[in-house]
This record gives C-alpha cells, sequence and structure tokens, in this order.
C-alpha cells in the first residue's frame, strides 16, 4: 500500500486496516474507491480518493499494491478518480509522494505539478522538556482575519491556489506580541497520534520555547505528536533538531487542477451584415435626428 495522505496515515493508521476503515465512517466526508484489472496480465489495483466537506481539494488517500513493476499501469487508474473527484464538486485533486518514487513521474504525467515540499517531525515521546503553555491561547472569533491575513502574508500564492485559508471548525491555537498575531498552529487528532500544522512569522523570537509550549496542550491525550514543516518554514527545522524531533523523508505535494465544464448562456452575437446601413461616428448628431424626424413634434 502506498500513502498518498501522510497525515491521515500518521494519525488514523492504514487506510485499508480497521482502524482506517473505522475513521472513514463519516457522514460528511465524500469517499469513492475504485478497482481496476489489468487487461493483460488480470492484476488488480485499488486506489481511493477522499473529498473533505466544504473543500474545494480532494485527496487521494492511497494505492495498492505497493509492489511496483511498471508504474504507468497506474494512470488509467489515477485519471479515472480524477474525473470522479471534479464529480463529487471538487476543483483540485492533492497527492503527497517521496520525490525518488516511481510513482512521482507516473503523477507528473497524469497532470499533477509540485507547489511544495515539507517534512514531518515526529517529537519524543520523552516530554519533560515542555515549554510554558501561557504563550498559546484558544483564538477569538475576532482573531479570524488576523489569522487569513497571517496565511496570506507567509504562504506562497501557488500554495494558497492548492490549499486556501479555511474558516472551518480545524482547532487552532493562537500566539500573540502585542496585539499582533505572528504565529498559530492547526491540530488534527486521531486515534493514533495529532498532526501539528503551524505557522509562525519569522520576526519571532526564541522559537524553541515557543514550540515546547504546544506540548502541554496535547500531553494529557498521550499520543504521539507529529509537526508539519514545509518548505516555506524550512528554518523551523533547526529548532526541531534541538527538541530531539526525528524528520521523515521530504515529500512532494502535488496538485492536479481539474477542468469544470460550465453550460454556455450567451446569445449569439447578432453579425452585422456589409449592405445593411451603419452610424456614421463622425456625422453630426443634430443632422441625424432632425433627417428621422424625432424633433418634428417633440421641439417646437
Amino acid at each position: 500500500m502506498i500513502s498518498l495522505h501522510k497525515a491521515a496515515y500518521l494519525i488514523h493508521g492504514n487506510p485499508i486496516g480497521i482502524a482506517g476503515v473505522l475513521a472513514r465512517l463519516n457522514p460528511t466526508e465524500t469517499i469513492y474507491t475504485a478497482v481496476m484489472e489489468h487487461p493483460e496480465n488480470g492484476r488488480k489495483y485499488f486506489c481511493q480518493v477522499i473529498h473533505p466537506p466544504s473543500s474545494r481539494s480532494a485527496r487521494f488517500s492511497y494505492l495498492a499494491p505497493d509492489l511496483i513493476q511498471n508504474a504507468e499501469d497506474y494512470l488509467p487508474l489515477i485519471d479515472f478518480l480524477c474525473f470522479q473527484s471534479g464529480e463529487m464538486g471538487a476543483l483540485n485533486v492533492i497527492a503527497e509522494i517521496e520525490e525518488a518514487h516511481p510513482l512521482f513521474e507516473t503523477l507528473r504525467r497524469a497532470g499533477f505539478c509540485v507547489f511544495s515540499w515539507e517534512a514531518i517531525w515526529r517529537l519524543p515521546d520523552e516530554r519533560s522538556a515542555a515549554g510554558s503553555s501561557d504563550q498559546w491561547c484558544a483564538p477569538a472569533a475576532a482573531d479570524l482575519n488576523s489569522m487569513r491575513n497571517l496565511y496570506q502574508t507567509l504562504v506562497p500564492p501557488l500554495v494558497q491556489n492548492a490549499e486556501p485559508f479555511v474558516n472551518g471548525n480545524t482547532p487552532r491555537l493562537l500566539f500573540k506580541q502585542k496585539d499582533d498575531t505572528l504565529a498559530y498552529v492547526e491540530s488534527i487528532s486521531g486515534s493514533a497520534g495529532t498532526y501539528l500544522v503551524p505557522l509562525i512569522h519569522p520576526s519571532v523570537e526564541d522559537i524553541a520555547p515557543l514550540l515546547s509550549g504546544l506540548i502541554p496542550h496535547f500531553k494529557e491525550n498521550g499520543k504521539q505528536l507529529y509537526v508539519q514543516v514545509r518548505s516555506y518554514q524550512a528554518w523551523l527545522s533547526e529548532t526541531l533538531t534541538e527538541l530531539k524531533a526525528q524528520p521523515s523523508p521530504r515529500f512532494a505535494l502535488m496538485v492536479k487542477h481539474l477542468t469544470v465544464g460550465q453550460r454556455n448562456n450567451l446569445k449569439p452575437v447578432q453579425i452585422t451584415r456589409p449592405d445593411q446601413r451603419q452610424a456614421d461616428p463622425a456625422a453630426p448628431m443634430l443632422n441625424n435626428c432632425t433627417e428621422t424626424g424625432f424633433f418634428s413634434e417633440g421641439l417646437k
């Protein structure tokens, strides 16, 4: 099984296993699983795509089997699920894969392009060095605009096009200095762990206490903590190394933008025949109006 959604794999477990299946029993999510039989060797291939509620992007969950003899065999299955994603209302389809994986080039051939890179850091199980949690607080409704502004300032436009800022019910913690929003972190929890997505302004000093201050907020659940670090936040890697966190290999985030067909409701433009008389823009308006009798009775 090839995981194409790393966060879901880490916090929910194997999507083909019991825990992964139970985690997907969400009536608000649209899930499509397809099976393809190879026309020559009869081998069966499985793939799943998920469209979260109120999201413009669908996400590939996995491809199976993982013993790839020819990665090109997946192309018809990938194209079919991209089509189904558009039928579910998605505008984009996102997949995550290692750069050295054979499937990387297959996804590029299927119309996907890289919009960012990321590494996932696993925080150590020993959390005795956790910092103070007083720096982080739950955001109020009035903080939504400031968090959106921070996102639009720090995140490259290419990423925002694939993953725009969401106003949904994602749990967040906020960090402020002198009433200025300088950082926030989103958290996604599952049965196997908690996935943290920080966004921190580079002007923030003392990053190590700030990151370690997140641990007390999630210490009680006893789950493994993971921290996502995108390429535009790569400067956090040095601090995470000081905290003895372990990085994953680098993943490519790939997106395919779908074309949505729309019915053209515009009426055909009426074409003027060459032999028809047309208005002369250089002619005086008064003469034209007088000749046609517009003023013959209206003005005396």
